[in-house]
């Protein structure tokens, strides 16, 4: 073949190696200005596509000790469960010294190296290159492809695109876990800004509102004697009666916002209050056709805490757990001692809507029509003064978890048999 004809070719591979190392650098580029994290995969996942085409990929992220698929094509939906390799394993190993690629076939020696459970899973998904993700020298998550072909195989320049762009999508994705780490921070301080003065609020009118209160009670039983029971009157009256006590109550649950200074902290067995309430609700649950599953440890969870306070706090969570489910269903209550002490509320309830879910431990926010939005403020309230978090979890159409966790006060301590 003519010299020219090789020239030509060389310059046109040169050419596309220079387009796809900009387009690498731009989407680099439009990757830092992406917040949300599935957006970020999605567009990672169809960048990825669009430059190399594979035939498979899996986006596999640190959840606890391991890495897990958050994101993938090719794959049958099936075939993904329980997909993910361990956080210390050989492959992530291998990765986060070399902070390289690793192609299959063309280094059987590091295949052979890895652990079985991850060369199995090569096999199984028919996956030939791992591509690391490093954010200042830690393997924060790691790209998996699977190409069918010899003649698809990757060049060094595309392997070496492909860590530009695994690189820069790590730092990416480094930003969108600060944002919303960030949004987190903002939004605990607003919320407490806002129980603050709703609690200020309650304390200075709560006076003023329960002595007329009082004086309006007393008047309506007062008229609820000379009245007999088969006139309409007196039904009214009744009702009036109910509703005043109904806005005591809410006056009562305002005042429960400002009242941080009332707490007994002791050292207690968080599965007490915790076992009470779940025994409190279990006829209720039973009315509407909830079953209540619980999952405890035999050993007792010692924390630092106002037993009283927190059985508050779960009969709230559990009676909106209860109450989503007007049609039947099951809770889940689990208590966990890893690093701490950690309770799992979840019900099989419609959950809530993404958009909604930042707001539910707001003050008067409410998804119920004859709900006061104070229940979860409470809760919230009562946690933060023992020093702990709550969160919630959800999915519309597919149940809720609320989540809180305290520190332990200490091991127990067992007599040597």
């Amino acid at each position: 073949m003519p010299r020219d004809f090789f020239f030509r070719r060389w310059l046109d591979t040169f050419r596309r190696r220079r387009v796809d190392r900009r387009a690498v650098q731009e989407l680099g580029r439009s990757l830092a200005l992406i917040v949300d994290r599935e957006a970020l995969e999605a567009s990672l996942a169809a960048r990825i596509r669009e430059l190399f085409d594979p035939d498979r990929l899996i986006v596999l992220e640190p959840a606890a000790a391991a890495f897990r698929a958050t994101l993938s094509f090719g794959i049958e939906e099936s075939g993904l469960a329980g997909v993910g390799v361990p956080g210390r394993g050989k492959l992530a190993r291998w990765l986060t010294v070399n902070e390289t690629c690793f192609v299959l076939d063309r280094q059987p020696g590091v295949f052979d190296y890895l652990d079985p459970e991850e060369q199995e899973l090569f096999r199984r998904l028919r996956l030939n290159v791992a591509v690391p993700m490093i954010s200042l020298n830690r393997l924060t998550g790691i790209l998996l492809l699977g190409f069918d072909g010899s003649l698809r195989r990757l060049g060094r320049s595309d392997l070496e695109l492909l860590g530009l762009l695994a690189r820069q999508a790590s730092l990416a994705f480094e930003n969108t876990a600060l944002y919303r780490e960030q949004r987190e921070r903002l939004d605990r301080l607003h919320r407490a800004e806002r129980l603050a003065s709703v609690g200020q609020l309650a304390a200075g009118v709560a006076h003023e509102i329960r002595n007329p209160l009082t004086a309006i009670r007393s008047t309506m039983q007062y008229l609820l004697q000379g009245l007999d029971a088969s006139e309409p009157k007196h039904q009214l009256v009744e009702e009036l009666l109910s509703e005043v006590d109904r806005i005591n109550n809410t006056v009562g649950s305002l005042l429960s916002l400002s009242q941080s200074g009332e707490l007994r902290m002791t050292e207690i067995d968080l599965l007490d209050p915790l076992s009470k309430a779940v025994q409190l609700l279990r006829a209720r649950a039973r009315e509407q056709e909830v079953e209540i599953a619980t999952a405890l440890p035999p050993e007792p969870v010692l924390v630092l805490g106002d037993a009283g306070q927190l059985k508050q706090v779960f009969l709230n969570l559990l009676l909106n757990a209860i109450q989503s489910m007007p049609g039947g269903g099951k809770v889940r209550v689990m208590v966990t001692t890893k690093g701490g002490a950690e309770v799992r509320i979840s019900d099989s309830g419609p959950g809530i809507a993404a958009d909604k879910l930042r707001q539910v431990f707001d003050p008067f926010f409410t998804t119920k029509s004859d709900g006061t939005g104070l229940g979860l403020s409470i809760c919230h309230s009562i946690v933060e003064q023992h020093q702990g978090e709550i969160e919630m979890e959800s999915e519309g159409g597919n149940g809720t978890t609320v989540v809180v966790r305290l520190s332990l006060a200490r091991r127990p301590e067992w007599p040597a048999s």
